[in-house]
């Protein structure tokens, strides 16, 4: 098994590993996970909402946002943002604005998106998958998040989201440069 499968296996199968601190603060059970993993499997997904499924074929996509730190996850969240509104407020780094709104011209997320699906990450569980989704969602405090919007067009979410992890790959490639 490759490394990539076996993190996509181990991050499928163990969410919780993954999770944000304040889950372990909302979940009694999740707080004892380390202890109760292997005999209480089932109770701890379902107390998380996850369902208790075998792990599909890796999604390249998710295992390229599994593979970013915390500050390329904001980045790429950040470019997102400015690429789906006009309005957000501008936290990209200068050299990106006119990528973003270059990107923005050619997705035109004006026609897709609604004005409840302007959070970045409803967005990237929109192009993730519902199966996903559950276990990305865990990155953030419980609570944090609206329902993901149904109908979004799959293939404009695929080129955003190709397009943000690209760039955010290339920024820290630029670093390390």
């Amino acid at each position: 098994m490759s490394a990539a499968a076996e993190r996509w296996v181990r991050w499928w199968c163990e969410a919780w590993h993954f999770a944000h601190p304040g889950w372990r603060q909302s979940s009694p059970l999740l707080e004892a996970a380390a202890d109760c993993a292997n005999s209480r499997h089932a109770a701890l997904v379902q107390s998380l909402g996850i369902s208790a499924t075998q792990p599909p074929p890796p999604h390249e996509g998710v295992l390229q946002w599994l593979a970013l730190g915390e500050s390329q996850r904001q980045y790429a969240l950040t470019l997102a943002q400015h690429i789906c509104s006009a309005k957000a407020p501008s936290q990209a780094l200068p050299a990106d604005a006119d990528w973003c709104r270059s990107l923005g011209k050619a997705l035109r997320p004006g026609l897709w998106l609604t004005t409840e699906a302007t959070d970045p990450r409803l967005l990237l569980g929109a192009w993730a998958g519902p199966a996903c989704w559950e276990r990305l969602r865990l990155q953030w405090a419980p609570g944090s998040l609206e329902e993901v919007p149904p109908g979004l067009p799959a293939k404009r979410l695929a080129t955003l989201w190709a397009a943000v992890l690209w760039r955010t790959s290339q920024m820290e490639r630029n670093r390390v440069d």
